[in-house]
């Protein structure tokens, strides 16, 4: 049987079974079963390049094969299961695969997703609902019954497809564009996305990751073409104004604050005290937050007991450093070790994921001295870590120590809402396809955005 994860949380209580996956919302009757796996507090050792087994935000095993060693999830076995349906989620560009997203089959209503922040808590699923995760290639197999007007949900973080799918009995190959995370909000046709606002920064431009990934259009060298973004974007000329409007940013389930947002002239003003607090709030509300290397102050001001930046009156670093480093999260490694060889390996010089589970990282403008644990207490007066989760480490190169490994990619939880930094930033040349640090960025993103299986701790005391 696979050890409950550190954080995690498994309990049993008399009634029916049921089982707590990876939604939006939480159904009246009360959970029996929970599986889902540990927040983003866990927290390996600074310099070690092991790969983290921990499991973070999803359920532990997922599946409907109950009973057993290893049968995931309590239940028993599927009973009138005469059908299966066979398919693959793929990212709204129909080309990268998608890991761990929660796909069923539904005779209930489904939960739409809130059009502003929230706290997303897990859907409550019962043992007669067939339900899977897809594997680090994306691809699922789905036990089922047959029978009309059923409805087939697809689900990670705010991305939600909901389709009706008629189960006749053996084989269901489920048509892609029918399994796969939506490009749009559009609720008539069962769709949702979340709602995004990236600042329009140069040469950090997140905003050209965002459409190759699905949510715009995209020209011959890999740019945005303006006007077809599924996303906000924000002036970097505002100088932050932006993040002074609490109700404006809660509008949005993620925000990007990527390098040098703000900064238009040496010795630019610090992060305000209210714009830090606004940053605390949306992410206590269940926002997710995202900076990059020159933006560090963005994480710095308002989660200061988080980390530690090498050089703490300058973190901005110049020149830039590329460095090799290592994938240190089992399952960003795994998903990585699934792509297909076109999205490993996109030519035009960029780096490739060859020799997983180094990795080079280019443009790297900060350091990280150490994340620190950050404990808390949940609901059962249990301590919980909820300090920055490493997903990549390496050396920083134009730091003091040269050879120490330092996180390098990080996300972290502040009340119901998670954040994320990495020293490195992308998409600063335009190139068709994603770079290994771009697929790092986007299953960070989808990862820090799934849900939580019980209320979240509050957040620390500051300071």
């Amino acid at each position: 049987m696979r050890p409950v994860p550190l954080l995690s949380v498994a309990f049993l209580s008399l009634g029916a079974w049921s089982l707590t996956a990876c939604g939006t919302t939480q159904r009246e009757d009360p959970i029996e079963v929970s599986l889902t796996a540990n927040t983003a507090g866990s927290n390996p050792s600074s310099g070690s390049s092991a790969v983290d087994t921990g499991e973070r935000f999803d359920i532990g095993d997922g599946g409907v094969t109950g009973g057993g060693e290893e049968g995931g999830n309590d239940c028993p076995p599927l009973p009138g299961s005469n059908a299966t349906l066979e398919g693959t989620v793929y990212a709204p560009n129909m080309q990268i695969p998608i890991s761990g997203a929660l796909v069923y089959l539904t005779d209930d209503a489904v939960e739409p997703v809130p059009d502003k922040v929230y706290c997303s808590s897990c859907v409550e699923l019962t043992c007669d609902t067939p339900f899977v995760l897809t594997e680090p290639d994306g691809s699922f197999s789905l036990p089922a019954t047959a029978g009309p007007g059923q409805q087939l949900v697809v689900q990670k973080g705010e991305f939600l497809r909901i389709v009706d799918f008629d189960v006749v009995e053996g084989s269901n190959a489920v048509p892609a564009d029918q399994s796969s995370l939506p490009g749009e909000w559009n609720p008539a046709a069962g769709m949702w996305i979340p709602k995004i606002a990236v600042y329009e920064t140069d040469p950090d431009r997140v905003f050209n990751v965002l459409a190759k990934f699905g949510l715009g259009e995209v020209s011959a060298n890999g740019e945005l073409i303006p006007g077809t973004q599924q996303f906000s974007l924000i002036s970097d000329s505002d100088q932050g104004a932006f993040m002074d409007d609490f109700i404006g940013m809660s509008q949005y389930h993620i925000i990007f604050v990527p390098c040098a947002a703000t900064k238009f002239w040496l010795g630019a003003p610090s992060v305000p005290l209210l714009r830090a607090q606004n940053i605390r709030d949306y992410v206590a509300g269940g926002g997710k937050w995202y900076a990059t290397d020159h933006s560090n102050e963005y994480i710095e001001a308002p989660f200061a007991d988080y980390q530690e930046f090498h050089a703490a009156g300058m973190p901005d670093i110049q020149p830039a450093y590329d460095v090799n480093g290592s994938v240190v999260d089992a399952e960003l490694l795994a998903w990585l070790q699934a792509l297909p060889p076109g999205l490993k390996d996109i030519g035009g010089g960029n780096p490739t994921l060859n020799a997983l589970p180094s990795v080079e990282l280019q443009l790297n403008y900060s350091g990280i001295e150490s994340t620190t644990p950050i404990i808390v207490q949940d609901e059962d007066g249990m301590d919980v870590d909820v300090g920055h989760h490493t997903w990549v480490e390496g050396p920083c190169t134009s730091c003091s120590d040269p050879s120490k490994i330092r996180p390098m990619a990080i996300s972290g939880q502040w009340g119901c809402g998670r954040m994320m930094y990495s020293t490195f930033e992308n998409s600063s040349v335009a190139h068709p396809g994603l770079n290994p640090q771009e697929l790092i960025l986007l299953y960070m993103i989808l990862e820090i955005s799934v849900c939580h299986d019980k209320p979240p701790p509050p957040p620390p005391p500051i300071g």
